[in-house]
């Protein structure tokens, strides 16, 4: 791991700074997945890995879904119920991750 300093610059009505071409070329992407927090920003490749739960509303997504769920408990079915061919084909190729 390596440390620089670097400076702010305005590019457009944002702020930017310079990624090291040494991060990239080591990374092999031209996309980046930035973390942001009050104690600091991450940046990370961004690897086929990262999906949907990247998204930064993803959790807000999921969070109005749960809040929905327990106040129309009538709209929610057994899976039996509502499972057919069309999901079936739908994740045939998806492996369950069991965590």
């Amino acid at each position: 791991m390596s440390t620089s300093i670097k400076k702010l610059f305005k590019h457009g009505g944002s702020y930017a700074v310079d990624i090291p071409m040494d991060f990239v070329k080591h990374a092999g992407v031209t996309e980046v997945i930035l973390e942001s927090t009050s104690k600091g920003i991450k940046i990370r490749p961004k690897t086929e890995l990262d999906n949907i739960e990247a998204e930064p509303l993803f959790e807000k997504f999921i969070q109005a879904l749960a809040v929905d769920a327990m106040k129309h408990p009538q709209r929610l079915h057994d899976v039996k119920e509502v499972w057919d061919k069309e999901w079936d084909e739908l994740l045939k190729n998806v492996e369950a991750n069991e965590e």
